[in-house]
């Protein structure tokens, strides 16, 4: 199978139709408007970053003005046929040599079933309520070429001495959605202009082959700015090779007809060591400055923490300065969509996924889309003062619940650790309301949204305390204990409120 030839994306029709597989070429070359169709969020992402990664590689427009006339209409079948001439051989799956992001020969005493590709398939407490039973079963050619590349881009290593890609564990992964696959996949493509800015070495490195054709050397150190743009989008930082497909009628995964299907990898551990941080353009970075020196590394779901509180890193670029002893980076192709949606549809749909782990172990999948209203692009103080007032309310109610529970001098807590379970209830009621303001709020004049969003908190906080504590109303022991924890949550609670508010009240809190 090729990916630059054969029909391999699982796709159904954007408005009406059933699901089936269609080549690139009629992706990108074709009118027809499409959406994936996988059985796993993850997978539909790792398909999406795939063919961004495939279509940057072979199709980079030269400028801006290039780059939305590709958002707008699709390229030429000439076009098309003339960019992957010279690198067909590059995509076969079951190439004899170099097969798609596979090294031939790989030593192993025991093959490994295809469920250690599907990230968190197996090897997590949850695995059994959250994957349908024999997905990994048989995979057809198109979604073997999906975990290859998911595993070695977007998920955690297989552990014990094997390498993670270039990004790190469980990276997130930030991206523009647009209406259409055809146009989310343009729209994530950096223009050559935007490139050059983001990879100085991009011109000395241009002509780097992938890992798979030119194979990094064991024991190598590499230089993150000797990787050059294409090697590094489509970097297999570890020794694997599928073994021969068997006989099969379906794909276990997307259910499409197919004739063979792969059950079974080889992997071996692989040593060498990258110097640097790649800059990946799909996620974004976070610095901090230890002792003079900069560290930096990719942002990450690390807790159970919905992405909303980390949104600000999304779309917010902050220098380390006098005043910052952390900085962030956007995406790369976060901060091109500032400049290429233009002032009529600056509309930002922005997908956001990842995964949280523990190790080698997948702890839960992430897969959400925010809508950032007209204006956010020029007005990003106004996002980061949202998520701090959000994180803000749930600091009020954890801290409120934390006195509750542990008790304060000679007071007694009543022990049970009330403040965690709280905070997860926060985090699921407050979602919609986050949500809905990014979506409504005019970033020019925010004050009657972020006035909305400030009472509708208020009221969810409100009531997850009382909530919280209501069991322990009638133990007497509890009760200067619950007058204090009250009176915690009111005077964070009104700390939050604005100045002006806060004056016209004279400092008064209020009272259940």
């Amino acid at each position: 199978m090729n990916l630059l030839a054969d029909q391999w994306i699982p796709v159904r029709p954007f408005d009406v139709g059933g699901a089936e597989k269609i080549s690139l070429q009629e992706l990108l070359c074709g009118e027809k408007k499409w959406e994936l169709c996988l059985p796993r969020d993850d997978m539909e992402l790792a398909a999406l970053q795939l063919l961004i990664c495939i279509s940057q590689a072979l199709f980079t427009p030269k400028g801006t003005a290039e780059l939305r006339s590709r958002i707008v209409k699709p390229i030429t079948v000439s076009e098309y046929d003339v960019a992957v001439q010279a690198v067909t051989d590059w995509f076969f799956l079951d190439h004899p040599k170099h097969p798609f992001m596979q090294v031939r020969g790989v030593p192993a005493k025991d093959s490994t079933p295809m469920d250690k590709l599907l990230a968190g398939l197996t090897g997590a407490t949850n695995s059994c309520f959250v994957n349908q039973a024999g997905l990994a079963g048989g995979l057809c050619g198109g979604c073997a070429a999906i975990v290859l590349f998911n595993q070695a881009s977007c998920a955690p290593s297989f552990g014990g001495g094997f390498k993670a890609g270039l990004r790190g564990s469980s990276p997130i992964t930030t991206l523009v959605q647009g209406d259409h696959l055809r146009r989310t996949v343009w729209l994530n493509i950096l223009s050559g202009d935007e490139l050059v800015q983001t990879f100085s070495w991009h011109g000395d490195t241009a002509m780097q082959k992938p890992t798979w054709i030119e194979p990094i050397k064991a024991g190598e150190a590499v230089s993150s700015q000797r990787i050059g743009f294409i090697r590094g989008l489509l970097w297999q930082p570890d020794h694997i090779e599928l073994l021969s497909p068997v006989a099969a009628k379906s794909c276990s995964c997307c259910g499409s007809r197919t004739d063979t299907a792969y059950t079974a990898f080889n992997k071996a551990k692989f040593s060498y060591t990258v110097v640097g941080t790649w800059p990946h353009p799909h996620s974004p970075r976070i610095m901090s400055s230890k002792k003079g020196e900069t560290e930096e590394k990719f942002a990450a779901f690390t807790t159970s923490a919905p992405a909303w509180t980390q949104l600000s890193r999304f779309v917010v670029q902050q220098q380390i300065d006098a005043t910052n002893t952390v900085g962030q980076q956007p995406a790369a192709v976060i901060l091109q969509a500032r400049k290429i949606l233009g002032a009529q549809s600056r509309k930002l749909h922005l997908l956001i996924g990842g995964y949280r782990n523990n190790q080698a172990s997948v702890l839960d999948r992430r897969h959400e889309v925010f809508t950032l209203n007209h204006g956010w692009d020029s007005n990003t103080n106004v996002i980061h003062y949202l998520v701090a007032l959000g994180r803000g309310y749930r600091d009020a109610l954890y801290k409120a619940l934390y006195v509750f529970v542990n008790g304060i001098k000679d007071i007694k807590g009543a022990g049970v650790k009330l403040n965690q379970a709280a905070e997860s209830q926060f985090y699921r009621r407050t979602e919609p309301t986050i949500e809905d303001t990014l979506a409504r709020v005019d970033f020019t004049e925010p004050e009657q949204e972020l006035a909305r969003m400030r009472k509708s908190l208020k009221s969810i906080t409100v009531d997850i305390f009382q909530e919280s504590v209501r069991p322990y109303l009638n133990d007497p022991e509890l009760i200067r204990t619950l007058a204090v924890a009250r009176r915690t949550l009111y005077k964070h609670l009104n700390n939050l409120e604005p100045q002006k508010d806060k004056g016209e009240d004279n400092g008064k809190t209020e009272t259940p």
